[in-house]
């Protein structure tokens, strides 16, 4: 379990110093992600959440490990793609009322977003040499 937690924080580190968008997208990702899911863990939607942004990170800590700042992390996502309905239905429901009802529509455009970039990322991976994220220290790679 210590491994993992060193793994996770040895990514968020290595993806801080190197990558100027990763600094900013991974908290504004996964940060609400995890909190809310925290807070509203009573509605199963949270619970969801927060168990798939947990294992999302800890996987993609296991990917990085082994190949560094590779475009396969974006696999991790996959787990979101039945999620993402799921919520969108709850939040058809909710409505954008209230401080759930905005976290629900903050994770859905996020989780969205993150989505559409993963299949670039995965894209990119299958049909091109560009397999890595851009790094300071190697240059931006489109």
């Amino acid at each position: 379990m210590i491994g993992l937690v060193n793994d996770t924080r040895n990514m968020i580190s290595d993806l801080n110093r190197e990558s100027p968008f990763m600094r900013i997208w991974g908290p504004v990702l996964n940060v609400p992600h995890v909190v809310g899911g925290l807070v509203f863990v009573a509605q199963p939607e949270a619970a969801l959440v927060l168990v798939t942004a947990i294992f999302s990170v800890v996987v993609a800590a296991q990917i990085h490990k082994r190949s560094p700042f590779s475009r396969l992390t974006s696999l991790v996502h996959v787990v979101w793609l039945p999620l993402l309905p799921m919520l969108v239905d709850a939040l058809a429901r909710e409505g954008v009322k209230g401080v759930y009802g905005a976290w629900l529509a903050y994770v859905v455009v996020t989780m969205g977003i993150s989505l559409v970039l993963d299949v670039r990322n995965i894209g990119l991976y299958a049909f091109t040499r560009n397999n890595r994220f851009e790094t300071r220290s190697e240059g931006a790679h489109s």
